[in-house]
């Protein structure tokens, strides 16, 4: 059973205003997202929007999960989209207000060797040496977030528990269990049907299972959204360029006509069929 970390009272709402997620744009994301940020997971990649002190509107993308200081205070940490080049990594902003596209230098926190970072790039988890937030250094497996680029990091010794936990609930023996631990996905007959078994940093346990192939597991790293996901106060869009908020006031004919169409299905589901 999942016990969520924090409470819906702990959303830092006036630190997230300051780059543009209001308290309706939070409270209108779907429930399992709301319960997986609970959960200390990160939020999906989501628009957000900085103004500066002359009052130029910086927009870019990112995720935010959150973080217990301390005090036993609740922040924010942000996860901007970056993208790796050869001379560094970068986070795209663009001035709302002027139209300028700026290419921002993002500090490395850890370099890794090339053999590391290739099967970074790949998808795979990599069991590497790392720089733990207290400075020290700590052996991890390291995975990159497929939508933000930032390479991931969690402490050998909690994946190894939480692998043990699996590998006695399914019977592994040492060669499946070596399979995971070295980064692949491991897929096995469990009641007659195939489950997939791989760890995966953006989970909250860090290990996450898919019924079916390895195919499906690897198309489920990545929530799958509808073109619409309709909230109390606006709805929340996913196109071609990611998600983006439309409050209500704001709605097109088409979106008022799939609200329509979402309502009926929601009526007829609940009335069920009568014979």
């Amino acid at each position: 059973m999942n016990v969520n970390r924090f409470n819906n009272s702990d959303f830092p709402y006036e630190e997230l205003e300051d780059f543009g997620l209001t308290r309706n744009m939070i409270e209108d994301l779907p429930m399992d997202v709301l319960e997986n940020i609970l959960n200390g997971q990160r939020s999906p990649v989501l628009p957000m929007v900085k103004t500066t002190p002359d009052g130029d509107k910086l927009k870019f993308k990112g995720k935010f999960s959150l973080k217990m200081n301390d005090d036993g205070k609740t922040e924010i940490n942000f996860h901007p989209v970056v993208t790796q080049k050869e001379d560094g990594i970068y986070m795209t902003i663009t001035n709302e207000t002027t139209g300028e596209i700026i290419e921002k230098p993002v500090p490395q926190k850890q370099t890794y060797s090339k053999e590391t970072m290739q099967l970074l790039n790949e998808g795979k988890a990599v069991l590497d040496f790392t720089t733990g937030s207290d400075g020290r250094h700590i052996k991890a497996f390291l995975q990159k977030d497929p939508e933000t680029n930032e390479i991931l990091a969690i402490p050998s010794g909690v994946i190894g528990r939480n692998l043990h936990l699996i590998m006695n609930e399914f019977n592994l023996n040492e060669a499946e269990t070596n399979c995971i631990q070295n980064g692949n996905i491991l897929t096995i007959e469990y009641e007659d049907e195939p489950i997939s078994i791989g760890i995966d940093l953006n989970h909250t346990f860090g290990i996450r299972m898919q019924h079916g192939s390895e195919a499906k597991w690897k198309e489920k790293r990545t929530r799958e959204w509808n073109k619409y996901t309709v909230g109390v106060f606006g709805c929340w869009v996913m196109d071609e360029d990611g998600l983006d908020y439309v409050p209500e006031e704001s709605y097109s004919e088409e979106m008022w006509e799939e609200i329509e169409r979402q309502r009926y299905n929601k009526k007829g589901s609940q009335q069920g069929v009568k014979y």
